[in-house]
């Protein structure tokens, strides 16, 4: 099975945001700035969700466009 580009920006990005999660998230907690941490965290996740749907409808969009192209060719 291919992963799909919208797959594979997705997965880049639960990466680094877990990442920086680890790396930052728990200086923050430590220094009392919980609610700066979740609020960072509710944000990248909001972010990383619209990315994932709007890449996999450019990617849809794109495979029917490409369909048409290939049946005008045909015809």
């Amino acid at each position: 099975m291919k992963l799909k580009k919208y797959q594979f920006v997705t997965a880049i990005l639960v990466a680094y945001a877990s990442f920086m999660t680890f790396y930052f998230g728990i200086d923050l907690l430590k220094t009392g700035q919980s609610l700066r941490f979740w609020l960072t965290l509710g944000a990248e996740t909001i972010v990383i969700i619209l990315a994932f749907f709007a890449l996999r409808r450019r990617d849809r969009l794109r495979a029917k466009r490409n369909e048409k192209e290939i049946g005008m060719e045909e015809s």
